[in-house]
């Protein structure tokens, strides 16, 4: 399976995610952090997600039912992945984080309705 890198914006904050195809299955949130964060995320099973270097530089934001948890590089503030509340054994990873991966196009975005769940 091919295998892709991405950094928080200093580059303190590196992981790599195993996938088919790094543009599919992609979705934002309208859950009221996800509005506020503006991100596109792609979902990976937790074992094809791994933390490369950083996890110092990490700091954890959990909210609601204290489930799920956003991480972000404490040095530069870039979210760059979480653990999802509604599939625990899932990590979802910033798309615009990924190095070499264009920015997809509208039509290749789903919507994820996580406002009711807040």
């Amino acid at each position: 399976m091919p295998s892709y890198s991405g950094t928080c914006h200093c580059g303190r904050v590196t992981f790599s995610i195993e996938t088919e195809n790094a543009l599919s299955d992609l979705y934002r949130c309208n859950c009221s952090l996800c509005t506020r964060k503006a991100i596109i995320m792609k979902p990976v099973h937790q074992d094809d997600f791994s933390l490369t270097s950083g996890q110092d530089a990490l700091s954890c934001y959990k909210w609601h039912t204290g489930m799920a948890e956003h991480f972000f590089c404490s040095e530069c503030g870039v979210y760059t992945h979480h653990r999802r509340r509604t599939a625990p054994d899932q990590i979802s990873i910033n798309v615009g984080c990924l190095t070499g991966v264009p920015q997809p196009a509208e039509d290749q975005i789903g919507l994820v309705d996580g406002a009711g769940l807040d």
